[in-house]
């Protein structure tokens, strides 16, 4: 039995297939029909959608087999999507690479394969529609035809619920942005025109006045750098429409993040660390990096007193992993599921250690990058101790 080799773009095509959603999902009926009328096209017992995952190939429909999936290294369907087109196999007692796999000498004892890839707009193959019976066949090319239509149908199923769930979540995210907005640039403004009434009515004095009017200041602070915050948002989401992956040096990114923050820092008696390697250079879109570091630094100082904030990078099989840790004030397992949320009831920020009045706009737009860029983010807090953010990508 001859192994199939790993395509030349397996983590971008793990990637794809994991951003479908359909690995591990419950049977449904559009795709269920697809498998029915390419078993009845081709007149074969068996056909299957089949999705090859690292280490198994795990089917989202089938007609024909009960096995729900089977281990990568025997199946047929990692060797199709090593191809462009139609795989297919006439008898495989007659093929080297398959005569004494199991699942040729055992049961379902495949005589024949057929296998369409499943390609993704990226040109990711994800896995196969694929045909199979138990003596040798060959497709007729209107068959052939076919299974290409509804194999192209599967993957443009696919890539439309990932486009809808994208719209979903970009129009929450839009929904709750307009809403903080609206409640922190009212306030402030509020205040101040409030002020101005009770001083030309005579309430209070011009001394009262300019205390109030100072206190108000604080507030138009955090407002202006929030609406900074949403801008750069907006600039970003509209060159987002295509991203600009390019080499750049994040040990420079991550010092030119620590000098906008070095003032803030400094007040607060709070150390900056870069512990990027000094000739890191990464692939990936600089200004969605930058804006998620500005973010998660700007955050950490703003909870951190007399302490430190560090900025580590490494790599994990294959992928970028970005760390901002402080040692700060931390906070609880509660607030820490919370931090990411999408709800707007979830954004009620908690002050800083000098009283600094947030609202988790943030945090949550460093969440929307990071998703765009195919990554995650995860956060270990602990009261007293500090927090962390780590970005892989």
């Amino acid at each position: 039995m001859l192994q199939a080799r790993l395509p030349e773009n397996e983590e971008a095509r793990l990637q794809d297939l994991y951003r479908t959603g359909l690995l591990d999902s419950p049977q449904e009926d559009e795709f269920n029909d697809i498998v029915k009328f390419a078993s009845v096209l081709c007149d074969m017992p068996i056909s299957l959608i089949s999705l090859v995952d690292s280490d198994r190939q795990w089917f989202k429909a089938r007609i024909g087999l009960e096995a729900p999936q089977t281990d990568r290294e025997i199946s047929f369907c990692s060797h199709a999507i090593l191809q462009d087109q139609l795989f297919e196999i006439p008898d495989t007692l007659q093929d080297n690479r398959f005569f004494d796999n199991p699942l040729v000498t055992d049961f379902p004892a495949i005589r024949y394969y057929a296998g369409m890839p499943l390609v993704t707009v990226s040109g990711n193959r994800l896995g196969t529609l694929c045909v199979i019976d138990n003596e040798p066949r060959v497709l007729t090319d209107v068959q052939k035809f076919g299974l290409k239509v509804l194999a192209d149908n599967v993957i443009k199923i696919a890539e439309l619920r990932i486009k809808n769930k994208r719209l979903h979540y970009l129009s929450e995210t839009q929904k709750t942005v307009i809403s903080i907005l609206a409640h922190d640039v009212r306030n402030p403004l509020a205040s101040i025109k409030s002020i101005i009434g009770f001083k030309q009515s005579d309430i209070i004095d011009t001394e009262d006045a300019t205390e109030m009017i100072e206190m108000v200041s604080d507030q138009l602070d955090n407002t202006i750098g929030m609406v900074d915050n949403v801008v750069r948002w907006g600039e970003l989401q509209m060159k987002f429409a295509r991203f600009n992956y390019t080499d750049f040096n994040l040990y420079q990114l991550v010092e030119s993040v620590f000098a906008l923050e070095s003032l803030n820092a400094y007040a607060k008696n709070n150390t900056l660390v870069n512990n990027v390697f000094i000739d890191t250079l990464v692939n990936s879109d600089m200004q969605a990096i930058e804006f998620v570091l500005r973010n998660l630094v700007s955050n950490a100082n703003k909870y951190t007193q007399d302490g430190s904030i560090t900025v580590n990078m490494t790599y994990v099989d294959k992928h970028m992993v970005i760390e901002v840790t402080d040692t700060g004030i931390g906070m609880n397992a509660e607030k820490v599921g919370k931090l990411l949320s999408a709800a707007k009831e979830d954004h009620n920020s908690t002050l800083g250690t000098n009283n600094e009045k947030g609202n988790g706009l943030g945090l949550l737009l460093v969440r929307e990058f990071i998703d765009r860029l195919n990554g995650t983010v995860t956060v270990k807090s602990e009261l007293g101790i500090g927090t962390s953010f780590k970005i892989m990508i």
